[in-house]
């Protein structure tokens, strides 16, 4: 990758130095549109240039920078989010490669991060969010088991139509995250919603639940709705805010008039 180590060298950077900041994607559920979690995402913004997610995360994880983004992610949204608790009553999860996921200490400096910022474990979800071959099944479940114990749940995310990752459905992941290109889908194939209506019976077969991401507009909502999915993100529920604006975000989506 040519220029990896200026790359590298210019997000450490940026991450000491504040030029890395959170965004958060509100989730709401289905049933009763109530919103419940939102999503923090890294964003970059090294002047004059917004640097896409989709070259600095890689590039932290290739750099070995990713625990220090992890960490800043996470305590800068138990910081910006605490606050907001008692009126919005707001989850907030947080990505993490398999590599991060699978290290012991783990629980131990994500509760550091958050007692700084005042948020309770159980307010902070991880999201197993790429697709690296999990070589290890037996490791990875201890992994799972042992964030359970310390009260995270952990999502499964970028599920797709005959994902090669489908024999992780069995593992103790408290929910399943259909990817984008998976839900825009739905509303014109009807072997796509076969399949993720099954997806759905059997995460609930095993109490877990299932979130829709990619829901644009109204007709993904219904049609994802009627297929029993249990939560929605998407620009139709909001794109990702930075803190201070979610509780308008928060107030306008209560009065909004979608069914």
């Amino acid at each position: 990758m040519p220029g990896l180590h200026g790359d590298a060298a210019d997000l450490a950077a940026g991450l000491s130095n504040g030029e890395v900041s959170v965004h958060y994607q509100p989730v709401v559920r289905f049933a009763d549109r109530r919103p419940v979690m939102v999503e923090a995402l890294a964003r970059w913004h090294k002047p004059p240039t917004l640097i896409s997610p989709d070259r600095f995360v890689p590039l932290a994880e290739s750099s070995g920078l990713v625990r220090a983004l992890s960490m800043l992610v996470a305590t800068r949204a138990a910081a910006e989010l605490a606050p907001l608790w008692q009126r919005l009553r707001l989850n907030v999860s947080v990505n993490l490669p398999l590599g991060q996921l699978l290290l012991p200490d783990l629980p131990a400096w994500l509760h550091r991060a958050l007692r700084a910022g005042g948020l309770h474990p159980r307010q902070v979800a991880l999201e197993l969010t790429e697709t690296t071959e999990v070589r290890d099944r037996s490791a990875l479940r201890r992994a799972l088991l042992r964030l359970r114990e310390a009260r995270h749940r952990v999502l499964l995310d970028d599920i797709v139509l005959d994902d090669e990752r489908s024999w992780l459905f069995g593992l103790p992941f408290a929910a399943l995250k259909l990817d984008r290109s998976l839900v825009e889908q739905l509303p014109g194939d009807a072997h796509v919603r076969r399949e993720v209506r099954r997806m759905v019976r059997l995460a609930e077969s095993s109490g877990k639940q299932v979130i829709a991401e990619g829901v644009s507009d109204q007709r993904i909502w219904q049609v994802v709705r009627g297929l029993g999915v249990h939560h929605a993100q998407g620009y139709l529920v909001s794109r990702p805010l930075p803190a201070e604006a979610l509780a308008r975000w928060h107030g306008q989506w209560r009065g909004s008039a979608l069914g």
